[in-house]
């Protein structure tokens, strides 16, 4: 069965280039992956439905503010999220875990474990 894997990141930003090889191993896992760099499409695309993980880079501009997280937040109520971010800070891990979020990364992250990661959720969903 494929999986609908919905990634939400700003490829022009210099830290997210590693992210392209990511939508590569997860459509070689058999994930059907949706690249978004605005996130607000990203977010309505999710809440139309049909997707069975969020993949949120936190860095992304068109999600700094607190009507983007409270939306993930309602997000991850009915799918699994997991947020990526340069910034590692307390306070977002605290929200994350409060939300309810499948998992919190801070860049630069290591590709193969977090495609293991990854497919450890779709498979467990």
């Amino acid at each position: 069965m494929t999986r609908r894997v919905v990634l939400i990141a700003d490829m022009q930003a210099d830290d997210s280039r590693p992210l392209a090889p990511l939508l590569g191993a997860l459509s070689e896992a058999g994930a059907m992956t949706e690249l978004f760099t605005d996130g607000s499409a990203g977010l309505r695309s999710v809440v139309l439905g049909g997707t069975d993980l969020l993949v949120v880079d936190l860095d992304t501009p068109s999600l700094c503010g607190l009507d983007a997280l409270v939306e993930i937040g309602r997000i991850a109520s009915r799918i699994p999220v997991l947020l990526l971010t340069a910034q590692e800070s307390k306070s977002r891990r605290m929200w994350a875990v409060g939300a309810g979020v499948a998992g919190y990364v801070t860049k630069p992250v290591d590709e193969q474990a977090l495609v293991r990661f990854i497919a450890k959720i779709l498979r467990e969903i």
